[in-house]
């Protein structure tokens, strides 16, 4: 295998751990992995950065998010909220 081979290899393994990265951070954060995995992966660097600033979605019938309470899951905001 000539050093081009390699280089589309290589490329391939590091696309593909983007990728993984992408996915079990979203994941963590209750955010849905394949859409992040497959948009995010296009430009990995900044997708990255961005959905580590994005504050975590509260699984229904947690209700904390980030040390706040869900609107979600919460009868008094959430009648607000909807």
């Amino acid at each position: 295998m000539n050093l081009e081979g390699y280089q589309d290899v290589l490329f391939i393994i590091t696309y593909g751990l983007a990728i993984l990265i992408l996915s079990i951070v979203a994941d963590r954060k209750n955010r849905n992995p394949l859409v992040w995995a497959l948009i995010g992966g296009l430009f990995f660097p900044c997708s990255l950065i961005w959905l580590a600033f994005l504050p975590g979605l509260c699984l229904k019938g947690n209700g904390e998010s980030k040390g706040r309470t869900c609107p979600n899951c919460d009868p008094v905001l959430g009648s607000i909220v909807h």
